[in-house]
């Protein structure tokens, strides 16, 4: 079994200890993670032209191995999310809302958006990866389990947030969150021989309603908490009881 980590920058993973990663599979990391931990990932993916310029410079100047491959836009993988069957209309795949610039309506066809935490994750599967953890990735905001007026958080939640190729914002763009699961979604029906672990903390995964509509249905989407990562780590994943959606 080939075995992956897929690490987002979500501020849940400050929790865990991921330099433990090292040596215990494939570690695929995002944007500027390089920064803090320069010797970590085997893979760093981002699709961002200037976070790419970043990456590119730091490993010419030695701040990145010269043994981790960088993607960007221009060399990953293609994948347009879209599965043969798919009904034209996929309530998961369309997100509409508001524009307060013009007053109409803006459409998001999350098929054709690309970014860099599930690109990595699509990377991971595309190298032939059987068992793909998916890490930090947060999807909402950083009071994640915080309600307001009946919505969950979105606070700003990055571990680089405010920081050079960072957008400084208050708030998550509304649709990020539908795009971020119906992709990961799209990948796991893809790829249905794969197993995928989505770790995060429990009241996040406990409370995050659309990642319970978007998942309930895959099979090989399984969760779990930064605890169950550990023992992943220093047992096997057989032995974990992982739930699902």
């Amino acid at each position: 079994m080939s075995k992956a980590f897929v690490i987002g920058n979500g501020e849940s993973r400050a929790i865990f200890p991921i330099e433990k990663l090292k040596g215990n599979g494939n570690i695929y990391g995002c944007n500027a993670i390089y920064r803090d931990n320069p010797d970590l990932c085997d893979y760093i993916v981002s699709v961002n032209p200037e976070m790419s310029e970043e990456l590119l410079d730091a490993q010419k100047n030695n701040k990145i191995s010269t043994d981790t491959k960088i993607y960007t836009i221009q060399n990953l993988p293609k994948f347009n999310y879209i599965i043969d069957g798919d009904q034209r209309n996929d309530p998961h795949r369309f997100w509409h809302g508001n524009d307060p610039k013009t007053g109409t309506t803006k459409i998001h066809d999350f098929a054709t958006n690309r970014g860099s935490g599930c690109s990595a994750v699509h990377l991971a599967c595309h190298d032939n990866n059987n068992e793909i953890f998916i890490i930090g990735f947060d999807i909402l905001g950083s009071r994640q389990w915080e309600m307001n007026k009946g919505i969950l958080s979105r606070r700003q939640n990055n571990m680089y947030k405010n920081s050079i190729n960072y957008p400084s914002r208050v708030s998550m763009k509304a649709y990020l969150k539908f795009e971020w699961i119906y992709q990961l979604r799209q990948i796991a029906r893809y790829y249905k021989h794969t197993n995928f672990y989505f770790i995060n903390r429990l009241e996040y995964l406990e409370e995050n309603v659309h990642l319970h509509q978007g998942m309930k249905d895959i099979e090989n989407f399984h969760y779990g908490i930064y605890a169950d990562l550990k023992k992943s780590i220093d047992e096997s994943t057989a032995k974990i009881n992982w739930r699902k959606y």
